[in-house]
């Protein structure tokens, strides 16, 4: 365990661990013939085990976007009651559409927090929200032969384009910080009106700079779905996360907003990982609308052998790829929606540490001569969440991560994401309120790394 800096006025660099060997660094780096403005999350997590096993050094580790806290019972005690109370469940394949009690929660789940009325049919378990968005975007850009390309809202999440790539389909992207209100209308009206488009992508909170698309944006959004006949995927990992608004009441206003109050073109997913840390046993929900699930395309018969968007989800989707979803998560998620929806459960008041740490973390980054590179949210303050993005003066992706690899912190290259801007995710997931004191010391040493650099 390296120890804490302990920053004074007479501190100097040179008695403190840090920076860490450049050369060293620069050793690993070329012998696993990495590039840091395009690293992946995993390959990063890889490097930063190795630097810390060579330096013996305990990273602060803001690279991956996972839960930092534990699941609350109701899951896993309703995994155990259901291998209890039914033998036979291990032996029984699951049905490949989900188990009723899945399927009537999430219609109440979703009633209850983003106010719109679902059918039980059209609500879809599948292994984690990657999984449902491998479906969503596969159908997406295989219903029309013109339409192969799916347009992201960036940033992003890397590995939907890397979907995109293993599906065989085209992508394309525009940067959020670009396109807000009307000049987001326009854009999309441009790329919809080629007819190269078959679907649209984007999580709202938005990973990585934690924007949100308002319920305006939504509404012309939805509108160009439908006039276009785009299927609008939502990704909801967040749900609820924009801790600006109270969304946690079942029921009341205001609610979570979603493109499904404004096209009946969309799937949105619903993930059990962040909302109950749940990450681990990868089991989220796909819902669409009746108008959707029912529509006839000739051209994806070819891919699903079912001209029907549902049939092609169920029996050319999930078959092929999983067979279906373990019943027991499939209860469990249950178990976490009804108890939210009676108010037992206030999943949200549980993740608000999330807002705690992100609003210390900023501080810190701020504070020692960094500045956010997503800084606002159309013009009003960003939420404190899951994510905030930094940079650092004129230094390139790659570079600033370099920076903060020798002094002990790692998070994602922006490059990755589908950003035009420089600068590197930060997470605040893994990093406890403990190790704050050590944070605040680490960027305060790195500022004076830089700073001197500059001389």
């Amino acid at each position: 365990m390296v120890e804490k800096i302990e920053l004074t006025s007479n501190s100097e660099l040179s008695e403190m661990p840090f920076p860490l060997n450049s050369e060293s660094i620069d050793d690993i780096i070329h012998q696993n013939d990495i590039d840091l403005n395009l690293i992946s999350i995993r390959e990063l997590q890889s490097l930063v085990n190795k630097l810390a096993d060579k330096f013996s050094v305990d990273f602060l580790r803001f690279e991956f976007g996972i839960p930092g806290l534990k699941s609350n019972p109701i899951g896993p005690s309703e995994e155990i009651k259901m291998l209890t109370e039914n033998e036979m469940l291990p032996s029984t394949y699951p049905p490949f559409d989900g188990i009723p009690r899945l399927k009537n929660a999430t219609v109440e789940f979703a009633r209850q927090f983003l106010d719109i009325h679902v059918s039980p049919n059209n609500c879809i378990p599948t292994v984690g929200a990657m999984h449902g968005c491998f479906i969503s975007l596969a159908i997406s850009g295989r219903r029309k032969e013109v339409s192969d390309t799916i347009l992201f809202i960036d940033p992003g999440f890397p590995v939907n384009k890397l979907q995109t790539q293993f599906l065989g389909l085209q992508n394309m992207s525009i940067d959020l910080w670009d396109y807000r209100g009307k000049s987001l209308g326009d854009k999309l009206e441009e790329l919809f009106s080629t007819g190269k488009i078959g679907g649209l992508l984007w999580s709202s909170p938005n990973n990585p700079t934690w924007t949100c698309l308002t319920e305006t944006e939504l509404e012309m959004i939805g509108k160009l779905l439908t006039k276009h006949d785009v299927i609008g995927i939502e990704d909801s990992a967040y749900l609820g996360m924009d801790f600006r608004y109270d969304y946690s009441k079942p029921g009341q206003s205001p609610f979570q907003p979603t493109i499904a109050k404004f096209t009946e073109n969309y799937f949105i997913i619903i993930s059990s990982s962040k909302i109950f840390s749940y990450a681990g046993q990868r089991i989220s929900v796909t819902i669409s609308s009746e108008s959707l699930m029912t529509r006839k395309y000739p051209y994806l018969k070819k891919y699903f052998n079912s001209k029907t968007i549902l049939s092609a989800f169920i029996h050319g989707g999930i078959y092929p790829t999983t067979a279906g979803v373990p019943q027991t998560t499939q209860h469990a998620l249950a178990a976490f929606f009804e108890s939210a929806c009676t108010g037992e459960f206030d999943f949200l008041d549980s993740l608000k540490v999330y807002k705690v740490r992100a609003k210390k973390a900023k501080e810190i980054f701020l504070k020692n001569g960094f500045t956010l590179a997503y800084p606002d949210d159309r013009g009003k303050p960003l939420g404190d969440g899951f994510y905030f993005t930094i940079q650092r003066g004129d230094l390139t992706s790659g570079e600033l991560l370099y920076y903060l690899l020798q002094f002990g912190l790692a998070g994602i290259p922006l490059d990755i994401t589908g950003s035009k801007k420089k600068g590197v995710r930060i997470c605040i997931s893994l990093v406890h309120q403990n190790q704050y004191p050590e944070l605040d010391n680490r960027v305060k040493a790195l500022n004076k790394f830089l700073t001197n650099l500059n001389k």
